[in-house]
């Protein structure tokens, strides 16, 4: 007599999976927060630490940590011998009330806001939950319109900590939902779009009163000339690191007080660096000071009036370096 079985393959092994996973939260995890999920489930009742699982999944630790930690929010995991594992199951119910109070009165014009006060609670550790997260999406249409828009321009969902920053910045710091579009749009245009940094950029915009359209995109505007500017500046003198604050000052009074263009910094760095064999900020800025003083707006006008002066054997201090004091430079550092 032959003897049958069933070959179920890889359904020789399963595990479960809550529904909630499905119902609740799949629209709000991120495939990471998928992976580790299916990870942990697979390994129940192990204790795998944050590192073996980054190697085994191909991911960073810190995507590990942050989807570990929107998992423990939810209650699907939980803390066993100060290792998170998988729940048997989930011994309280996940509240799915919304507790996050959205502003209803406009603040009158003598009302004080307490900025300090606002930035410290707002750049502190996420406070909302999944679930409250999951409920805010939900019953608010524009918030949910910001998460989908914000998931296209990262190309992906949108991780538990840049939600909490999003619904931050909109609930908690007061930015109306197209401002704080347009405020990740420019971080993520210049490669600074973590949550605390968008955090941090959302206090500078409503301290300043940038909390409509137009007066975002009038700020965007001013901050996108000044990092042009710097950013021409450290190609000009070969500048690999980030500029210091009193650098960045300099750089602001060459292009938008005196109005200089680049290649008449440009030129001010060459007569610099040819005449004493290394570039100083001060010392440019006091070559720069003297252009400026006597109105002059092009390099071909500098030049001719610096061959001027070499024929006339004259020492002008207002366009040849040379009579700059020279403690300007060796003191600069």
């Amino acid at each position: 007599m032959m003897n049958y079985k069933i070959n179920l393959g890889g359904w020789n092994g399963v595990f479960a999976v809550p529904f909630e996973v499905v119902d609740k939260y799949i629209k709000l995890a991120s495939s990471s927060s998928l992976k580790i999920l299916l990870y942990f489930l697979r390994h129940s009742g192990e204790y795998p630490d944050i590192l073996k699982i980054a190697a085994d999944l191909s991911l960073s630790p810190d995507d590990v940590a942050d989807a570990m930690d929107f998992w423990r929010q939810v209650g699907l995991l939980t803390l066993a011998e100060g290792e998170l594992v998988p729940a048997s199951e989930i011994s309280q119910p996940v509240n799915t009330q919304r507790t996050v109070q959205v502003k209803t009165e406009e603040k009158s014009v003598d009302e004080q806001i307490d900025y300090a006060k606002l930035k410290t609670a707002a750049l502190r550790a996420p406070e909302f939950s999944p679930a409250e997260i999951a409920q805010t999406v939900t019953d608010d249409e524009i918030i949910n319109f910001l998460f989908k828009t914000c998931e296209a321009l990262y190309g992906r969902p949108l991780k538990h900590a840049e939600q909490n920053a999003l619904i931050t910045i909109t609930e908690h710091i007061g930015l109306p939902a197209e401002v704080t579009l347009t405020l990740v749009d420019y971080c993520f245009s210049i490669n600074k779009s973590s949550p605390a940094f968008l955090k941090e950029a959302a206090m500078d915009w409503a301290e300043n009163g940038i909390n409509n359209l137009a007066a975002a995109e009038e700020h965007i505007s001013a901050l996108q000339k000044r990092y042009s500017s710097e950013n021409k500046v450290k190609a000009i003198f070969g500048i690999n690191r980030a500029l210091t604050q009193k650098e960045k000052e300099f750089i602001s009074v060459w292009f938008n007080d005196w109005g200089f263009s680049a290649e008449i910094v440009e030129y001010a760095y060459e007569l610099n660096v040819n005449s004493k064999g290394k570039f100083s900020f001060p010392y440019i800025n006091k070559v720069l000071e003297s252009w400026h003083d006597k109105g002059y707006t092009s390099k071909e006008q500098i030049a001719a009036k610096r061959r001027e002066n070499a024929r006339n054997n004259e020492n002008n201090s207002s366009l040849d370096i040379k009579g700059i004091d020279e403690s300007i430079l060796d003191d600069y550092t």
